[in-house]
């Protein structure tokens, strides 16, 4: 089957800090201000508020919540130890509270693709075919959700802050740690559906370098869709006798500056196989709730060898690049399946 064709995509990392909301009464909310902490009570029964003043509030803190504080002092006239947690000086007592540690968030998280329940190689195929069942939908929507590595702000180490690529012209090294690091993710994905493992290839790489090429060289991008005529030219010299684009799946995104470090990129990376895997077609995490944008697995039946033909379970050789012109970075997902290497019709010197 053809490689399928995906739309733009404007890639934007949004990372945000909910603080809890005080229920005191449905009206009564914490106002803005500079967390210190976050305290509970220290029973299971809701407890009497008091104001500054020391006096009883109206109002009582519930076992079900932990709440931010923003200021620890002695109240009232007895001098009582207390916590402001409220807008309108709602303070809990220390004798009334537990502190809650805060953990620090994670500097470095190694990135995993975790398959939800619910996605499997038959409802990848229905909805490969335009069928997608409600519960695939379901499915795929937590597998956006729960894989998160896109959308939070630890790197997978250190060096990568600092590793930064430029995206027309990234190094050997930087493209095989991208090249590993996409090859994993595919693989991890792939190895929790019971599928055979895609094969590191030295000729699969070398296939990947030269279509980057030749969409640099023809001023091509993601937003033109596949350039198949390059695609196409990139094969045959690399010993593959084909007429279309077999071997190519992309994701992208908009990027006026040319350089990002590494955890930047690993993350776009991420967010583009979720993309793929996962049928989404939003333009950033943001739409990750909306079923609408739920639509389209032909990439997910390329990534998994799932495509109802006599070649679904097989394995492919594979390679990835970057190419970026006119502010657009593409990524190419470079693959080249075992039944071409196989058949001398298609096979005239690829080396895998």
């Amino acid at each position: 089957m053809k490689k399928s064709k995906l739309a733009l995509v404007a890639i934007n990392l949004i990372f945000l800090v909910t603080v809890p909301v005080l229920e005191l009464t449905e009206s009564d909310q914490v106002a803005a201000a500079t967390v210190k902490g976050y305290v509970k009570t220290r029973s299971n029964k809701k407890v009497r508020l008091y104001t500054i003043k020391g006096k009883h509030s109206n109002f009582y803190a519930s076992p079900k919540y932990r709440y931010p504080y923003s200021s620890k002092k002695k109240i009232g006239k007895q001098k009582r130890v207390a916590y402001k947690i409220g807008n309108n000086s709602h303070w809990i007592l220390a004798k009334d509270a537990t502190v809650i540690k805060q953990q620090s968030p994670k500097k470095y998280v190694q990135a995993q693709l975790q398959m939800p329940v619910g996605y499997t190689k038959l409802e990848l195929l229905q909805a490969y075919q335009g069928n997608p069942s409600q519960a695939f939908i379901n499915a795929s929507i937590k597998g956006m959700k729960t894989n998160s590595f896109s959308r939070i702000s630890a790197a997978e180490n250190e060096e990568d802050n600092h590793n930064m690529v430029d995206l027309a012209k990234p190094t050997p090294e930087q493209i095989d740690t991208l090249t590993t690091f996409s090859l994993g993710l595919i693989n991890q994905a792939r190895s929790q559906l019971g599928l055979n493992l895609w094969q590191d290839s030295v000729g699969a790489r070398k296939l990947a370098r030269d279509i980057a090429i030749q969409y640099t060289e023809n001023n091509k991008t993601i937003k033109d869709s596949h350039y198949v005529t390059g695609i196409v030219k990139a094969c045959k010299s690399n010993g593959l006798n084909l007429d279309d684009n077999y071997v190519e799946d992309m994701a992208g995104f908009y990027n006026p500056d040319r350089t990002m470090s590494m955890t930047e990129l690993k993350k776009s990376v991420y967010f583009g196989l979720k993309q793929m895997i996962f049928g989404y077609t939003g333009s950033g995490e943001e739409g990750r709730n909306d079923r609408s944008n739920y639509q389209e697995w032909e990439h997910a039946g390329d990534l998994f060898n799932t495509q109802g033909s006599l070649h679904d379970g097989d394995y492919n050789y594979y390679g990835f690049s970057l190419s970026h012109n006119n502010d657009i970075c593409s990524m190419h997902f470079i693959s080249v399946p075992t039944y071409i290497v196989k058949n001398n019709t298609y096979d005239t010197g690829f080396k895998p």
